[in-house]
């Protein structure tokens, strides 16, 4: 994890080896981000599109990674939706 005050590539700690800024509420924020993907890519398996979109959706308004919107392209498509699957192509994209 890159510290945002100093910029360093940090360990798994919570606070940052150069400049001491506290990490935890940044860690705690990837970590949610990660878990909605997690729960995307197990609805999309499971075949319910319209749940993986929402955790993808909520992933993504966590951190912009582009996982969050492949899966979101994936939903998309498994429902059918072009607008949600060209909208999420873009940030794909972008």
């Amino acid at each position: 994890m890159t510290c945002p005050a100093c910029a360093k590539k940090n360990e798994a700690t919570d606070t940052c080896a150069r400049c001491g800024c506290d990490l935890s509420a940044l860690r705690a924020l990837l970590s949610a981000a990660l878990s909605h993907l997690s729960l995307a890519k197990r609805e999309l398996q499971q075949g319910d599109g319209a749940a993986a979109l929402a955790h993808a959706q909520r992933s993504w308004a966590l951190v912009h990674s582009a996982q969050s919107a492949q899966i979101a392209c994936l939903a998309g498509a498994a429902l059918g939706d072009t607008e949600v699957l060209a909208r999420w192509r873009r940030r794909v994209a972008g």
